[in-house]
C-alpha cells in the first residue's frame, strides 16, 4: 500500500494473490516473468518466495536461493522502470508472442494477471514453451469463470442493467476472457504443456471488498475520464504512477487496515467458488 496508496483495490487483490504465487514458485532457477510491469510486484514476490534477485543488493544467507530473472512487456514506460529496479538480468519491450530469448532456455516462467489481456493467448502461450526447458513449469493467475457472478453489481445510484455493468468492468479492467479450467487445459495442450494443477483464491467476501473499494477509486476516475484512459493512463496523467508525495504514503496504513479489515483470512481454494485461478503447467519434452 506504501508504494501505491491511491489503488487500495487492487492492493487488496495483490496481498491475497502475491503470497498463494510466492508459495508455489521454485526457490532457484532462470525464470521468464511474463508482463513484468514496473518490476514492483516481482520484487515483492520474490521476499515472499524466500529468493534472492540477480543484482539485488540484498545479502544471500545461507537458507536462501536464488532467481535470474528476465522481464517481458509490451509497455516502453514499465520496462523502463522495470529496468531501473536493477534486479532483472534482462528486460524486453515486446509482446509475449515474439520473446527474444532463446529456445529452451528458461527453469520456470510466471504471469502474474497478464494472460486475460492478452488478444492473441495462443501464440503467447506458444511463444512461453518454447522458450521453457522440458519439464519446467509455467505459473498463471488468472480470473475465474466465475468472477462476473461473485460481484454485487451496480449501486441502486447508478442506472444501468447487471449485464451493463459486467462488461463496463471489463472494459475497465481489459479483461478479454474468463476461460474454465477445461479450456485451460486445452489451450496449454494446444502450446505444448500439460495442465499441472488449478487452485482458487478470491473468495466471495473478498471478491466484494475489492469491487466496493475499486467502484469507488478507479472506477470512480474511469467514469470521470469519460471511459477513454486506462486506469495505467489515469495514473500517469495524474502524476501518481511513482512520484507519491509523503504525506499521502502515510495513508498506507489506515488504507491497508480498511481495506483488508474482515476478510484477508478467508481462505476458499475451491476453482468453482472463486473468483481467481492459480493455472500450474508443466512443459512437455521437445
Amino acid at each position: 500500500m506504501a508504494d501505491a496508496p491511491f489503488q487500495p483495490a487492487t492492493n487488496l487483490w495483490r496481498a491475497i494473490e502475491i503470497p498463494i504465487l510466492a508459495d508455489a514458485l521454485p526457490h532457484r532457477g532462470r525464470g521468464l516473468d511474463v508482463g513484468c510491469g514496473d518490476g514492483v510486484l516481482t520484487r515483492l514476490l520474490a521476499e515472499l518466495a524466500g529468493a534472492t534477485l540477480e543484482g539485488s543488493s540484498a545479502r544471500v544467507s545461507a537458507d536462501r536461493t536464488g532467481w535470474s530473472l528476465v522481464g517481458v512487456d509490451v509497455d516502453p514506460a514499465e520496462t523502463a522502470l522495470a529496468t531501473a529496479e536493477g534486479f532483472y538480468s534482462a528486460v524486453h519491450t515486446s509482446g509475449a508472442d515474439r520473446i527474444p530469448e532463446a529456445e529452451a532456455s528458461f527453469d520456470f516462467a510466471f504471469a502474474n494477471s497478464v494472460l486475460e489481456h492478452i488478444v492473441d493467448l495462443p501464440a503467447c502461450l506458444a511463444e512461453v514453451g518454447r522458450v521453457m526447458k522440458p519439464g519446467a513449469l509455467f505459473y498463471a493467475t488468472v480470473p475465474s469463470p466465475g468472477l462476473h457472478a461473485l460481484l454485487r453489481g451496480p449501486s441502486k445510484l447508478r442506472s444501468i442493467s447487471r449485464a451493463e455493468y459486467l462488461a463496463e468492468t471489463d472494459r475497465r479492467l481489459l479483461h478479454l476472457r474468463y476461460p474454465s479450467v477445461e479450456d485451460w487445459r486445452n489451450l496449454l495442450l494446444e502450446a505444448g504443456f500439460d495442465l499441472a494443477s488449478v487452485r482458487g483464491y478470491l473468495t466471495s467476501s473478498q471478491v466484494r471488498r475489492w469491487e466496493r473499494w475499486t467502484n469507488g477509486t478507479g472506477g470512480l476516475l474511469y467514469r470521470l475520464n469519460g471511459a477513454k484512459l486506462r486506469p495505467i493512463e489515469i495514473q500517469r496523467q495524474l502524476g501518481m504512477r511513482r512520484a507519491i508525495p509523503r504525506p499521502i504514503k502515510l495513508l498506507a496504513r489506515p488504507l491497508a487496515w480498511a481495506a483488508g479489515r474482515g476478510v484477508l483470512s478467508d481462505d476458499s481454494t475451491s476453482p468453482h467458488e472463486t473468483g481467481c485461478l492459480l493455472i500450474v503447467g508443466r512443459r512437455r519434452s521437445l
